[in-house]
Order: C-alpha cells, then sequence, then structure tokens
C-alpha cells in the first residue's frame, strides 16, 4: 500500500526530525538571548504549534536562514496576513466522514507564514537589542506584529507590560486577515495582545488574575490620560476595516492639512515616551542583573565564610587532639619513671 502524501498521514514522519535543522543564533557571536519562560512548545497551542513544525515551508525553507538579517528580509518578504490558521483550512468543528483526517480534509489546518516564523524566531532565541529592533521596526508592521507576539508566549508574565504599553495607542494600519481584507490599527492588536486570551481559534497564555487586573487598569489610566471617555474607541472605528470620518463637515483639505500636522506631534510624541520607556526598561533590567549579582556575590561570601569557619573548628579539634595526645603521652611517660623507681 503507497503510503498517502497528504498533511495529516505525514505527520509523525515529519516530526521525528525535530525542528528540522532551524537551530539557534550563535551567543558568542549574537551575545546571550533574551531570558524567557522555560517551556517545550513556546506556550503555544499543541495543534497549532505541531502543524507549524510538520509544515513543508517550516522543514525546507526557513532552516537556510542562519542571520539575523537574512531572517528579517525573509520575514518582510512572506509574511503578509496575521492570523494563525490560513483562512479556510481550519475549523473548529469536527469534520464527518470516512478518515476524513487521513485524507487531509480535517480540521487542522495550515498556519500562516507569520506563525511559522515566529516558531523560528523562538528556535533562534533573539537577544535583547534584536527584540527591541523587532517591536520598533520601521521596516514592516508585520515585524512588529511578530516581536509583539514573542513577547506575549515567551517573555515573563510580570514583563509583558513593560513591552507592550508604549504601542497601545499606534495608529499605523495593519492586515489582520487578507481573505477578507480585515485591518485593524497596529494599537487595537497590541491592546488585544494584552487583554485577551483567545484569538482566531487559537489562544495565549493566561495572565494571573491579579496582573490582569492590573494591566486593564493601565490601559484605563493611559485612556482617561488621553482625556478619552470610559468605553470610547481610541481609534474611532466604527466597522472592521474602516475609520470613522470625524470632520465630514471639514473641507478634504482641511482635515488633510490638520491630520498631517498632528499625525507629525503625535509620532513625535510617541517616538519620545517610547525611548523614554525603552530606556526605564533597560534600567530597570539592568538595576534587576545588578541585584542578581550582588545576591549571587552575598551567596558566595556566605559560601565562603562558612567553609573558612568549618575549617577553623576542624583546626581547632585537631590542636585539641594533639593536646590531649600530647597529656597523655606525659602521664605515661611519668607513671612509667614512678614504677621504675
Amino acid at each position: 500500500m503507497v503510503k498517502n502524501n497528504y498533511k495529516s498521514g505525514r505527520v509523525a514522519t515529519l516530526m521525528e526530525g525535530g525542528f528540522a535543522g532551524n537551530e539557534a543564533q550563535d551567543p558568542t557571536v549574537v551575545g546571550a538571548p533574551y531570558p524567557i519562560t522555560e517551556s517545550s512548545n513556546m506556550n503555544m497551542n499543541m495543534l497549532l504549534f505541531n502543524n507549524i513544525r510538520a509544515d513543508m515551508y517550516f522543514r525546507e525553507e526557513l532552516p537556510h536562514i542562519k542571520t539575523w538579517e537574512s531572517f528579517l528580509e525573509k520575514t518582510v518578504k512572506e509574511v503578509k496576513e496575521c492570523t494563525p490558521w490560513i483562512t479556510g483550512t481550519h475549523t473548529v468543528t469536527t469534520k464527518k466522514g470516512m478518515c476524513s483526517g487521513t485524507r487531509g480534509v480535517g480540521t487542522q489546518g495550515r498556519p500562516t507564514r507569520l506563525w511559522m516564523h515566529l516558531v523560528k524566531l523562538w528556535v533562534m532565541k533573539p537577544t535583547e537589542r534584536q527584540l527591541e529592533s523587532l517591536v520598533e521596526s520601521k521596516q514592516s508592521p508585520f515585524l512588529r506584529v511578530l516581536g509583539f507576539l514573542y513577547v506575549r508566549y515567551c517573555v515573563k508574565r510580570e514583563d509583558i507590560w513593560d513591552w507592550l504599553s508604549p504601542y497601545i495607542d499606534e495608529q499605523d494600519p495593519l492586515i489582520i486577515e487578507l481573505l477578507t481584507k480585515t485591518s485593524w490599527p497596529l494599537g487595537k492588536f497590541v491592546r488585544m495582545l494584552l487583554t485577551e486570551t483567545r484569538y482566531y481559534d487559537t489562544h495565549f497564555p493566561r495572565l494571573p488574575v491579579l496582573l490582569s487586573r492590573q494591566v486593564q487598569q493601565g490601559i484605563k489610566d493611559w485612556d482617561l490620560k488621553q482625556g478619552r471617555k470610559e468605553g470610547e474607541d481610541p481609534f474611532g472605528m466604527d466597522s472592521k476595516d474602516g475609520y470613522r470620518d470625524r470632520d465630514r463637515g471639514q473641507s478634504h483639505r482641511d482635515r488633510d492639512y490638520r491630520s498631517d500636522r498632528d499625525s507629525k506631534y503625535e509620532s513625535r510624541d510617541r517616538d519620545r515616551d517610547r525611548d523614554r520607556d525603552r530606556d526605564r526598561r533597560r534600567r530597570d533590567r539592568s538595576g534587576e542583573r545588578d541585584r542578581d549579582r550582588d545576591r549571587d556575590r552575598d551567596r558566595d561570601r556566605r559560601r565562603r565564610d562558612k567553609s573558612r569557619s568549618r575549617d577553623r573548628s576542624r583546626g581547632k579539634r585537631r590542636r585539641d587532639s594533639r593536646e590531649r595526645d600530647r597529656s597523655r603521652d606525659r602521664d605515661r611517660r611519668r607513671d612509667r619513671d614512678r614504677r621504675s623507681r
């Protein structure tokens, strides 16, 4: 019987090779990777994660990407949308029929290039500077989304707000689903990462309840600071793929001039705030590293002190033992001298 060549029938064979030659960067060349939560599946849904590892694009094209620059270039070239599954290939209901999963028409679906590049990024183990270059990239919004998703999936939960909060008001348009032409402002995507766990038939790791409340309160405080009412849409959207026209009574020329002027000021302010937040994050992480170094030094010092104390106690016991031996020897000599007399 000839083995079929459909995805569902190939998974077991393809999975034997692990990550199919996709490897981590050399830390002696690029630097130490940014610390993340330990996980064997990137905290991702296992069905999605395994389908990514089994996909021929991930196994045949991405292993050749070895450098950071080539990875960025490949991402800009290949990524066109932000959903985890290619539209129409994945459903949440079970298909009926004989051997439907084996014939390749089951509910598994095909992952998009963005999510395959996300797992490739996880395997590469990016440094802190590389991760910052992603979330602040001017080259492509998909590079920024890749960085945001990596933060959401992999970075320690208590650091996610510090990484993502500077970008919750980004207005740059982002194509979410290519087939339906669904687009969001980039800030809406970031807010979704911070407040939601479900996204297009996949799930993000849950945040602890207390941390989730703090994040939601942080977003509310920011909106109030910007003069928004509670529940007001910060992006002025009334549909899934369009912005509400706030200035219908004004001429196009006046509106375009005001929009250009305001966007320049807002862009400058956002860049300034982002630089401040990035510097604060670096200082915080530097302080944590210094505290860790101090703790290590204190621990080593305590170990050395204990070792010296043990050595001193051991030496004192030896001296006491020698003194007792000498005293016994003197007593024996005196006894022999008395007997001989």
